[in-house]
C-alpha cells in the first residue's frame, strides 16, 4: 500500500521456466522479490502446488493476471467472445481467492475496425457491472483495471473517469508506468489517479 511504500514483486515467466513453483518463488525472494504476480490457471492441481509452493516460501502472490481478455474481449460483439472473456476472469477471481491474493489484473476492452471506442467503453462496463463484479465483491478481490496497447483508456482522465463510474471498492486502476509512454507522463498518470490506483 501507499503508506508502506512500494513493494517489489515480479511475474512469474521472468523466473527461469526450468524450475518448479517452489524453487522460482525461492529465487524471487532471494534476490529481493517481496511477491509474484501468476497468470490465469485452469487446471485446480497446479493452482494447488502454487498456493503450496507460496506457503512454504512465504512470498506473497499479489495478484493474477486474467490471460482471456486479448484473445476475447468483453468489449467484443461477439456473444462467445464475451463468454469466455467472463469465464476466464471468473478463473482469475477463484485463483486470487485461493492463493491470498487481492488483486486481478484486467484489460477491460480493446478498439479495433470491429469495435469502436464508444461500444469498447459501454460494452465493457455493463459486461463488468453484471457480470464480474459480483463474484469480485463476493471474493473481496479487486479488479484492477490496466493501460496496455488496445487503443483504449489513452489518457489518466478517461481512466479515472472509467474506474468512477463503476462506483465500487472492487473496481481500481492497475497502472503500467511503460505502457502509456507513447501519449503521457508517468507523473501525470500517478497523481491523476490518485488513490484509484491499487497496483
Amino acid at each position: 500500500g501507499a503508506a508502506g511504500g512500494l513493494k517489489k514483486a515480479v511475474y512469474v515467466s521472468m523466473l527461469p521456466k526450468e524450475l518448479g513453483y517452489l524453487e522460482k518463488f525461492q529465487l524471487a525472494l532471494d534476490v529481493g522479490f517481496e511477491g509474484v504476480e501468476i497468470g490465469t490457471i485452469t487446471d485446480p492441481a497446479i493452482a494447488e502446488q502454487i498456493k503450496d509452493a507460496a506457503a512454504k516460501t512465504g512470498i506473497k502472490i499479489h495478484s493474477v493476471m486474467n490471460s482471456e481478455h486479448w484473445r476475447s474481449p468483453l468489449s467484443s460483439a461477439d456473444p462467445e467472445a464475451v463468454k469466455k472473456s467472463v469465464a476466464g476472469m471468473e478463473t482469475s477471481l477463484r485463483n486470487a481467492k485461493l492463493w491470498g491474493a487481492d488483486a486481478v489484473l484486467l484489460v477491460p476492452a480493446v478498439v479495433n475496425a470491429e469495435t469502436s471506442y464508444q461500444d469498447a467503453w459501454t460494452r465493457s462496463q455493463k459486461v463488468i457491472k453484471e457480470r464480474i463484479l459480483p463474484l469480485a465483491q463476493e471474493l473481496k478481490v479487486v479488479i484492477g483495471m490496466e493501460n496496455v496497447w488496445n487503443k483504449f483508456l489513452l489518457s489518466p482522465l478517461e481512466m479515472a473517469r472509467y474506474v468512477d463510474e463503476f462506483a465500487s471498492p472492487w473496481v481500481k486502476a492497475y497502472l503500467d508506468v511503460g505502457n502509456m509512454l507513447f501519449y503521457g507522463y508517468p507523473q501525470d498518470w500517478v497523481r491523476t489517479l490518485g488513490k484509484r490506483t491499487f497496483r
